[in-house]
C-alpha cells in the first residue's frame, strides 16, 4: 500500500510545535510532538460582515468585475420607489461617496469594476429604460443606448468593454445583448424566458446564469443555462433555496450564488450547499470576479419587501480564519455621564469629570479607570465639576481642559491625582477633543456662552497654552484625532449640524474631503491618516461609525448602541477603541476591533 511519501513525493515532517503557518503549507501534514497529533491546514469557507452601505437601498447594481477590496454600487431605491443615482465604492473594509450617476434608475445591470464601470437599463419611472452610462473611477458618462428598453437583468456579468445581460423586464424575455464598449449586438436566445430575479457569474463568453422569475405560476424558474459567447445550453438545475433574487460571484466553472442566509456553489456542473450567510437580506447585489473575492450587498430583508439595508458580506474561500471588525460589549462605568474628559486606549482609558446624564443632570467630578474588562472608580476627582470638558492623552498622563459655564482650567492626571496647571487663553466648553498628548494638545473651537463659536485653536506645550491658527469653519464639539502637528478635526456643531472636515499640518488648517455624516458630539480614536469617529446627535444620538485614512472616507461597523456626548480613546486607534456612557443616561461600554486574519492548523483523526 503507497505511504504518504509515496503519494506527495516527500515524508511527514516532525515539530515540537506548530511550525509559522503560511500559504506553503496548504494540503500538507506534519507531526507535533508536544500534542502527539498530526496536523494540516485546511481550506475554510466562511462570510464575514463587512461595514454597511452609507444609503441603504434596494434594486441597486454592481460592478461584476469588482472584488472585496475594490467593490462599487450605484442606483436602486428606497422606501419612495424613486430611483437613486448615488454610487459608493467599498476598499475592503468601508463604503465611500464616488460620482453620482447622470440618470437615476433601479434594476439596473451592471458590469466591470471600481475604475471601469458600466450600468445599462434599469427602470427611471415611469418605465424601463435604454441608458448606458460608464464609470471612470470618479464620474459617469453616457454612451450607446441598449437597442431596446430593459430592467431587472436575468444576468449581466462581464467586463466595461465586454459585457453581457440576458432576459429581464417587461415580461419574460429571452434576448441576449453583448457589449464591446462602444456598441451592442444581439446574439443567442435564452432557451428559458425570465423577466427578473435571475442571477449569473462569468464573462462574455463564459457565463452561466440560474433561477429566475418566470412570470405566471409557479412563477420561478430552476433552469441553468451555459453561454459560450454565442448560444446558451441548458444544465444542472439549481437550488430552491437560491432561485429567485440572489446575488451571483466568480466564473463559469467557479461561482457563488447568495440569498438570504443561503448560498450554494457552482462548479460548472453541480451545485453544493455553501455556507450560512449571518443576515437574512434578499435582492441582494454580487461583486467579485473570484469566487475568492465575492461580496454581497444592499438589498431588502428577507420576508419585508419594504425593509431595505446596506448590509454587506464577503465570502471568504482560504487557509485564513476571518473574524470581521466589530464592536464588543465591554464592563459597565459606575456612574452615567456627558460631555466629558476622556483619554487612553481600549485596554486601559479614563473617564475624566462631566455631566451626569441621570438626575440630579449636575456636573460631575468623578474619575473612573479602565483595565479592558472592568471600571474602578478613582478617589481623586477632578476638581473642575463643570461638564462639557474636553481631554486627550493616555491613563497615567491625561490632560482635561475647558468646560461649562466659560471655564479656562486646564487638569493633568496622573493616573491618580490631579494637578492644576496653565489656563485657557479664552475660557470655553467642546473644543476638539482628542488631538495630542498631555505635553503637546490641541483645543480647536468650541463654544463660549452666551453664544460665540470661536475659530481659534490653542496649542499646550506641558505648561501653557498658546494661541495657533484659526479654523477655517467655526464649531464647538468637533472630532479631533491625531497629534499637534498632523490633526484632523470633523463634524461640529454651528449651531446646524456639520460634516465639514479640516487638517492640521502644525502651522495651518486646510479644509479636506467632508465626512459622510454630519453630526457633533462625536467620538474618536486614531491618527490624522487612520482614525475612527461614531457617534453624535444630529437629531438623535448615532451608531454611526466611519474611517477616515487621510484623504478618504469610508463607512466601519456600527455600534451596537446609539451615543452622543460619550467619553473614547484618544490614544487608541482605528482598529482598536472604545466607548462608554453618553447622554442617553447609558453606562454601557463598547470595544472597537478590526479585522483580524488567522491561520489554523487543523488536527487529524484517524479510524
Amino acid at each position: 500500500m503507497a505511504d504518504y511519501a509515496d503519494i506527495y513525493g516527500k515524508r511527514v515532517k516532525e515539530f515540537t510545535d506548530d511550525p509559522t503557518l503560511t500559504s506553503s503549507y496548504e494540503g500538507q501534514v506534519w507531526y507535533n510532538e508536544n500534542s502527539g497529533t498530526l496536523k494540516t491546514l485546511l481550506i475554510n469557507e466562511a462570510f464575514s460582515s463587512g461595514a454597511n452601505m452609507i444609503t441603504a437601498r434596494r434594486g441597486a447594481a454592481g460592478s461584476f468585475a469588482g472584488s472585496q477590496s475594490s467593490g462599487l454600487g450605484f442606483g436602486g431605491y428606497t422606501g419612495s420607489n424613486t430611483g437613486l443615482a448615488l454610487t459608493e465604492e467599498y476598499n475592503g473594509s468601508g463604503w465611500a461617496t464616488g460620482g453620482a450617476l447622470n440618470k437615476a434608475r433601479y434594476s439596473a445591470g451592471g458590469a466591470g469594476t471600481q475604475t471601469a464601470g458600466l450600468c445599462f437599463g434599469g427602470y427611471s419611472n415611469p418605465n424601463q429604460d435604454t441608458e448606458v452610462e460608464e464609470y471612470n473611477g470618479t464620474s459617469w458618462s453616457e454612451e450607446t443606448d441598449l437597442p431596446t428598453a430593459i430592467s431587472s437583468f436575468a444576468c449581466a456579468v462581464g467586463t466595461q468593454t465586454a459585457a453581457l445581460n440576458a432576459g429581464g423586464m417587461p415580461a419574460p424575455r429571452t434576448t441576449t445583448f453583448e457589449y464591446d464598449g462602444s456598441s451592442w449586438t444581439a446574439t443567442g436566445a435564452l432557451n428559458t424566458a425570465r423577466q427578473s430575479g435571475f442571477q449569473g457569474a462569468g464573462t462574455q463568453t463564459a457565463a452561466f446564469a440560474a433561477g429566475g422569475d418566470i412570470g405566471g405560476s409557479p412563477g420561478v424558474s430552476l433552469a441553468t443555462e451555459e453561454y459560450d459567447g454565442s448560444s446558451w445550453t441548458s444544465v444542472s438545475n439549481c437550488p430552491p433555496t437560491i432561485a429567485v433574487s440572489a446575488a451571483g460571484s466568480g466564473t463559469q466553472t467557479d461561482a457563488i450564488l447568495m440569498k438570504g442566509t443561503n448560498s450554494a456553489t457552482y462548479d460548472g456542473t453541480n451545485f453544493t450547499a455553501g455556507p450560512s450567510m449571518a443576515n437574512n437580506f434578499i435582492s441582494k447585489v454580487g461583486n467579485g470576479a473570484t469566487t475568492s473575492t465575492a461580496m454581497a450587498f444592499s438589498g431588502n430583508t428577507s420576508g419585508n419587501p419594504t425593509s431595505y439595508t446596506g448590509t454587506t458580506e464577503e465570502f471568504n474561500r482560504s487557509i485564513n480564519t476571518i473574524t470581521a471588525a466589530a464592536w464588543a460589549s465591554g464592563g459597565a462605568m459606575s456612574t452615567a455621564r456627558t460631555g466629558l474628559a476622556s483619554a487612553g486606549t481600549k485596554n486601559a482609558n479614563v473617564f475624566m469629570g462631566g455631566q451626569l446624564s441621570n438626575a440630579p443632570y449636575g456636573g460631575t467630578g468623578a474619575t473612573e479607570l479602565y483595565d479592558g474588562s472592568a471600571w474602578t472608580t478613582n478617589p481623586n476627582s477632578n476638581p473642575s465639576t463643570g461638564g462639557n470638558n474636553c481631554g486627550t492623552g493616555t491613563q497615567t498622563a491625561a490632560l482635561s481642559w475647558g468646560g461649562y459655564p466659560n471655564v479656562s482650567t486646564t487638569l493633568e492626571f496622573d493616573g491618580s491625582s490631579y494637578t492644576t496647571t496653565g489656563a485657557l487663553g479664552t475660557g470655553r466648553e467642546l473644543t476638539s477633543n482628542n488631538i495630542g498628548v498631555q505635553t503637546a494638545a490641541i483645543a480647536a473651537g468650541g463654544f463660549v456662552r452666551p453664544g460665540t463659536y470661536p475659530t481659534q485653536t490653542e496649542e499646550y506645550n506641558g505648561s501653557s497654552w498658546t494661541a495657533g491658527p484659526a479654523i477655517n469653519t467655526p464649531r464647538y464639539s468637533a472630532a479631533g484625532a491625531g497629534t499637534e502637528t498632523a490633526a484632523v478635526i470633523s463634524g461640529g456643531i454651528e449651531p446646524g449640524q456639520l460634516n465639514a472636515t479640516e487638517e492640521y499640518n502644525g502651522s495651518s488648517w486646510t479644509t479636506v474631503n467632508a465626512r459622510p455624516y454630519s453630526a457633533g458630539n462625536a467620538g474618536t480614536s486614531g491618527t490624522q491618516t487612520d482614525s475612527l469617529v461614531y457617534g453624535g446627535n444630529p437629531s438623535g444620538a448615532l451608531a454611526t461609525t466611519v474611517r477616515y485614512d487621510g484623504t478618504n472616507w469610508a463607512t466601519a461597523p456600527n455600534m451596537a448602541n446609539t451615543r452622543a456626548m460619550q467619553g473614547s480613546s484618544a490614544a487608541g486607534t482605528s482598529t482598536a477603541a472604545l466607548a462608554s456612557s453618553a447622554s442617553s443616561g447609558s453606562t454601557a461600554t463598547e470595544e472597537f476591533t478590526g479585522e483580524t486574519t488567522v491561520v489554523v492548523a487543523n488536527t487529524l483523526t484517524t479510524s
